[in-house]
């Protein structure tokens, strides 16, 4: 069944693009010569690293545990660890991050380690996803297991798989549904036991014809399994979209999906999922989208993660023009990156090369107040309001205006006419606003610590005045009990008188 686009709120028509990737199998990489293994490529605190510089490990061996949230990470490769320290990192900005720099062995990793897959509970195959350092992978890169952990209090009754992979150009979800549906429907009968889900629902947009087929007719046994066909609709793979077009079911704001009795994961995800619990691997690699008309041979790889970007654009044949742009992720919601050098990680789902012509009007003029913006946005909001309050600094009128409610899906500056950098905007208000909220946290903790300081120091005074005090009553007691001193010199007068 396909249903109606009127089932979400606004979204966009963006050229896919996807023709350029999803006409090859996935091709798998070896291991380079070195890996650069990022200790944050998740959301939450970074991991923990357990192994130090000079050490040997093997492929599957844990390197860094999670910690505050964060996800476990893991040795794609057997090799030698030379040393843990900042490389370049594809995230927005270019900046640095900690790495564990690892020098691959060339071998077969005959002794790859593998995690323990035993379990009797919920809570135990919860915290085997946990343990093989898996994440969400269709952008949010948020720890499986603990948000599988917010499903064990509650009741849920429709586990959602997210097929859509609505973004233009990117096709890796596709190839994953059509390659590895074994692994997919498998982690999906293993989301439903730990999840507790009455049912599953597959939604895959209908310009994947293919791996709609293929994930029918997989699941054409499983009574509590249904695939249903969703239009081509830029943002209906965004989570609150995919509930709301397959359940008609408005998550309130601030509440999450699980609260209304729905759990969201990508078919990527379930496919890790199916290799951690069936064969205790743990999340060591991941298929990324290569793609763009600067590209030689756009296609799908599977990867080692903490492979550099350059080897993976060497094993597509490289560039046959110099790229104008070169984005991470889609380019609806991707960032712009400048170097290659950087390696990819659990969260990196495409690397587009792209064209002049393939990228967006940058000349902008002033807004003409068409509304469009309006119409695209998937969540009911202004943009215009907002991004005129945001030019003139008014970033508490941004917020007021539902600022925290966009999802930054780009749609409202794909259809302005005036090309407007709308998610610019938002993005910015959005890094001031955590910045300034950072900065009155210190400046609070800062306040906290005089008071207390200033606390202590009163105290301190005062235990010192009543020391005193107390001494300086002791000497006087002591004073007044000791007899006067008699003088000596009178007596010696008189006896040499006598």
């Amino acid at each position: 069944m396909i249903f109606s686009k009127k089932l979400i709120k606004g979204g966009v028509h963006p050229v896919g693009q996807k023709q350029l990737s999803n006409n090859s199998d996935i091709l798998s990489i070896p291991a380079p010569k070195r890996l650069f293994i990022a200790l944050k490529q998740h959301s939450g605190s970074p991991a923990k690293p357990i192994v130090k510089a000079g050490e040997t490990v093997h492929a599957g061996q844990l390197l860094a545990s999670g910690q505050g949230g964060s996800a476990n990470i893991h040795a794609p490769q057997s090799g030698t660890i030379e040393k843990i320290a900042l490389h370049n990192a594809a995230i927005p900005g270019g900046a640095q991050q900690e790495m564990i720099h690892l020098i691959c062995d060339t071998g077969p990793h005959l002794d790859e380690i593998k995690i323990n897959t035993s379990y009797s509970s919920r809570a135990e195959l919860i915290d085997i996803i946990g343990d093989a350092g898996i994440v969400g992978m269709g952008g949010a890169v948020f720890p499986a297991a603990t948000k599988l952990r917010s499903t064990l209090n509650k009741q849920i009754d429709n586990l959602l798989i997210n097929g859509c992979e609505c973004e233009p150009y990117l096709t890796c979800d596709d190839l994953v549904m059509q390659e590895k549906c074994v692994q997919v429907v498998g982690g999906i009968r293993y989301l439903i036991e730990a999840s507790g889900a009455k049912r599953a629902i597959i939604g895959i947009e209908d310009n994947k014809p293919d791996a709609f087929q293929i994930l029918t007719d997989a699941t054409s046994e499983d009574d509590n399994i249904e695939v249903r066909k969703l239009p081509t609709h830029y943002p209906m793979g965004s989570a609150k979209q995919f509930i709301q077009a397959l359940c008609q079911i408005e998550v309130p704001k601030g509440k999450r999906s699980t609260d209304a009795g729905v759990f969201v994961q990508n078919v990527a995800t379930c496919a890790a999922i199916y290799s951690a619990v069936r064969y205790g691997h743990p999340m060591t690699h991941r298929v990324v989208t290569l793609s763009g008309g600067a590209l030689e041979k756009p296609m799908n790889v599977e990867a080692p993660i903490g492979t550099l970007i350059s080897e993976l654009l060497a094993n597509c044949g490289g560039l046959k023009t110099s790229a104008a742009r070169i984005i991470v992720g889609g380019p609806m919601m991707g960032h712009t990156i400048t170097n290659i050098h950087s390696p990819i990680m659990k969260g990196t789902s495409g690397i587009l090369f792209l064209e002049e012509n393939e990228l967006p009007q940058t000349a902008n003029s002033p807004c003409v107040s068409c509304g469009r913006c309006v119409a695209a946005c998937p969540m009911g909001l202004l943009p215009n309001a907002m991004s005129q309050l945001i030019e003139n600094d008014d970033l508490e009128g941004a917020l007021d205006q539902g600022l925290k409610s966009c999802l930054m899906c780009g749609s409202c500056a794909f259809i302005c006419p005036a090309s407007l950098p709308l998610t610019q905007y938002f993005s910015y208000a959005n890094g001031e606003l955590n910045r300034q909220k950072k900065m009155e946290n210190k400046a609070q903790l800062a306040r906290e610590l005089n008071i207390q300081r200033t606390a202590r120091l009163e105290k301190e005074a005062e235990q010192k005045a009543a020391a005193k005090a107390a001494k300086k009553a002791a000497r006087a007691s002591g004073s007044r009990k000791r007899e006067p001193r008699k003088s000596t010199r009178n007596t010696s007068k008189t006896t040499q008188e006598v």
